[in-house]
Formats: structure tokens, sequence, C-alpha cells
């Protein structure tokens, strides 16, 4: 192999061992994203995981004299949409620049995609449902 086709390989390779490690610190912070959120005053705070599911709900003991049924319903459902926003927004953040558009709203794992090498083109095609030609 002729020397100059040799370094520019080498030159891809670590090119994409760099976006592969770059792929992955994202992966990890995005593995670690969680929100929280309050509404009614602070008298209602919860927790959502990277997924948006309710991990902590804590409930000032005011609030059962302060509101109604209804309206602390509505007070952990307030908190709750703010605090996965604030997960959507935290992913999007994570993932610009190295994933598709909407892959934070869609949990999409894009460190699948990349193998520790490069060397099967024909299941790194196969992974993003490209079509051999």
């Amino acid at each position: 192999m002729r020397a100059e086709w040799q370094a520019h390989i080498d030159e891809l390779l670590q090119t994409y061992q760099e976006k592969r490690r770059q792929i992955q610190e994202m992966q990890s912070r995005l593995e670690a994203i969680e929100a929280e959120a309050e509404a009614a005053d602070g008298m209602v705070r919860v927790k959502v995981d990277r997924q948006g599911r309710l991990t902590s709900l804590e409930l000032d003991p005011r609030v059962q004299r302060k509101l109604g049924s209804e309206q602390l319903a509505e007070a952990i459902m307030e908190a709750t949409r703010d605090a996965q926003a604030q997960v959507t927004d935290q992913m999007r953040t994570a993932m610009q620049g190295l994933a598709p558009e909407g892959a934070a709203e869609s949990g999409f794992d894009i460190a699948k995609l990349l193998p520790e090498r490069p060397d099967d083109i024909d299941a790194i095609r196969e992974r993003l449902g490209i079509l051999p030609r």
C-alpha cells in the first residue's frame, strides 16, 4: 500500500476513534441526566429521570391544608411537565452536533451505531439502515 494512502487511512481511523470517544462521553452525560421542578409555591417538588419518569415526589405538609385534591393533582402534573421539559432540553444540548435531529426526544442510543473498530462496514450499514450498493 502506498504511504500516502496509509497516512490517509490512519487519519480517517483517528477521526473515527475521536468521534466514537465523543459519542461515548455524550452517552455517559445522557445517562446521568435528571431534573427537578416545583409547583404550588414550592409545596410540591418532583424529580424525573432521563426518560422523564417520576423518581421522587415531595409534598410539604401544608399542601393538604392549602390545596384541594384537584389542585394538588394539577400541581404535581405541572411540576412533572416542567421537569420533563428540562430533561428534554438537557438531552438536546448534550446531543447537539453528534446525534440526528429529534434523537433526544426518542431516547436514541447513538453509541450503538459505532462499533469499536470500523472493520465491518456491512454491520455499520445495517445499524444505520443503509442498503449495500
